[in-house]
């Protein structure tokens, strides 16, 4: 049997696979900004979306954008540029609001994955409350 000399063997590993573990890391914190922020967006857009359907029909516009905005900025949503786009239509009978959210994640950090701004958009569509609307 031959006696191999191993010393700093350890110490080589170590170097070689500490810039892969940093890596996946960053991976894995941007992936929990994408879709925690999906996840706010869409929320975001349903409060728009229920607070529109609530409001008299000459609010509706201001109702959804100023919910669905400080629902983002309630949650420390990592949004960079966050719009707000309101609709209303007909539906047979019905009035019909649709709020879509559309919010740019921060990639700040990240660069070291060659990570970009990445855009979520969340829409949510809600029957007008003929009984509480004015």
């Amino acid at each position: 049997m031959t006696n191999i000399k191993q010393h700093g063997s350890v110490t080589v590993e170590l170097v070689l696979l500490t810039p892969i573990i940093f890596l996946l890391g960053f991976f894995i914190v941007f992936l929990g900004r994408s879709s925690g922020a999906q996840m706010r967006v869409q929320h975001a857009a349903d409060v728009g979306a229920r607070a529109a359907s609530m409001a008299s029909s000459t609010a509706m516009s201001n109702e959804a954008k100023s919910a669905a905005l400080s629902d983002l900025g309630a949650t420390n949503t990592e949004c960079i540029k966050p719009a707000v786009v309101f609709k209303k239509t007909q539906q047979k009978l019905f009035w019909v609001v649709t709020v879509t959210v559309k919010c740019t994640i921060n990639a700040d950090g990240l660069t070291m994955l060659g990570a970009q701004e990445k855009t979520v958009f969340a829409e949510s569509t809600e029957y007008v409350d003929v009984y509480t609307a004015r």
